[in-house]
Formats: structure tokens, sequence, C-alpha cells
């Protein structure tokens, strides 16, 4: 029995990261703000041309979970049905008629988890194009900062300021820029890992989902009934941890998340 891959914060993150690459343009902004860098009259106007193809990718890459988000709750619960009503007829009556239809559902509840699978993947490749760059740029800046400021010796200018009040601004927005750059580290970890988890997850459920369609697929009628009894319980069994998986992440995640 394997664990259940995904937990909430997961789902949560993944909201998040959409909301992180649609105000991508605001963060590039307000970190240049705390350098000093966007003239007041400039402010709103998100100008800084070397990010401009960074935004652009994050702009295309921030629709990705929106509507993954709603056609993921929707999926679980057509394939909760699927896999009850399987579970029922393989456990009473196998070569019912209804079967057929059952298999072709699971087959595509299946093709629709990979396709998730791929969602995911997508996220985690927007989000190592855009947040990486943008944090380069950050530690580009905050280094070009310090070292006009004086501020490159263990954090202490090495010219005397103009004022106190001067020096205590230099050393502050340097910090608070710093401070910032490690948020952003943070939203890239977990951008990185709610999707990897997200991904796993549908992989585990599109092969639960495939291992069950094929041990359906191998039940014979002419079987003695040990065997046939044996081949339903693994055919259910596949069919079984599936339905443990979503069953669980429905009742505890999507309910509450999406």
């Amino acid at each position: 029995m394997t664990t259940h891959l995904i937990e909430y914060d997961d789902v949560a993150y993944l909201g998040f990261n959409i909301g992180y690459l649609e105000e991508l343009p605001q963060h590039i902004e307000a970190f240049k703000i705390k350098l000093g860098l966007v003239p007041e009259a400039e402010y709103g106007k998100y100008k800084e041309p070397v990010m401009d193809q960074v935004v652009a990718t994050a702009r295309q890459g921030s629709s990705l979970w929106r509507t993954g988000a709603k056609q993921i709750r929707a999926l679980h619960q057509d394939t909760q049905k699927t896999l009850t009503d399987m579970i029922a007829l393989l456990d009473s009556n196998p070569f019912d008629s209804q079967i057929a239809q059952l298999t072709q559902d699971m087959l595509r509840h299946e093709a629709e988890f990979k396709r998730q699978q791929a969602e995911c993947d997508r996220i985690i490749e927007c989000a190592t194009q855009t947040i990486p760059r943008f944090m380069d740029f950050m530690h580009v800046r905050a280094y070009e900062y310090a070292e006009r400021k004086g501020l490159l010796v263990k954090g202490k200018s090495s010219t005397v300021p103009g004022t106190f009040n001067s020096a205590v601004t230099d050393e502050s927005s340097l910090a608070s820029a710093r401070s910032s750059l490690e948020w952003h580290r943070r939203a890239y970890n977990t951008a990185i890992l709610s999707a990897g988890n997200m991904g796993a997850y549908c992989s585990r459920l599109s092969g639960l989902l495939n291992a069950t369609v094929l041990e359906i697929r191998m039940l014979k009628a002419n079987q003695p009934a040990r065997r046939m009894t044996v081949s339903c319980q693994s055919a259910a069994s596949s069919a079984r941890e599936a339905q443990r998986l979503i069953d669980y992440t429905f009742d505890n995640i999507l309910r509450f998340s999406i």
C-alpha cells in the first residue's frame, strides 16, 4: 500500500504558485522599490525590459492549475463512482454486461490522470524557467546596490554616510531585499515540491487504473472457480487501492481546497 503522496498544502501551494506567476511583474517592481530603483512617478508601470520574456513565460504558465484544479476535482468524483461500481461487480458478477462500459470509463479516467500529470510537469517547467531567473535578477540588483552604497564588507558601510539616517536606510533596504530573495526562494521550492507531489499522485492513480483494466481483460469465463476468484480479487485489489487514494484526497483535500 502506498502513502497518500499528496497533502492539503500541496494543492494550496499549487494555487499560490499560479497567483505568484500572475503577479510576477508586481513582485519585480516591489523588489526594485526596496532598493530605490523605481521613481515614484513610475510606480505601477512595471517597467523592466530585461525581464519581459520571463514575465511572458510566467503569464502563459499562470493558467495551468486554475483550469486543472476544477477538472481534477470532477475527475475524482467520476472515478469514485466508476471504481465503486467496478468493485461491486468484481465481487459479485465479473462478466456482467456493465463491465465493458466500466472498463472504458476507467481507461478514460486513466488517460485524464496522465494528462494531469503532464500538466504538473508543465508547472514545474514554467517555475524553473521563471523564478530562478527572477532570483538571479535580484542577486545582481542587490549586489549593485550594496556596491553603490559601500555595504559589501560584512554588511557594513565602508564609506562615511551623509547622515546617520541614510546609513540606517541603506542597510535596512539591503536587508529587506535579502529577505525578499529568501521568500522567493521558498516560493520556488514549494512550487516544485507541490507540483512534483501532485504529478506523482496522478501517475500512481493512472498506474492503478491501468493495472485494474489489465487484470479484468485477463479474466476468462472458463477458468476454474478458485482461479477466477483469485483473478477477481487481484483486479479488485488495484481498484481498491485507487479508491482509497481518491477517497482520502477528495474527503481531506479537494473538498476544502478547490
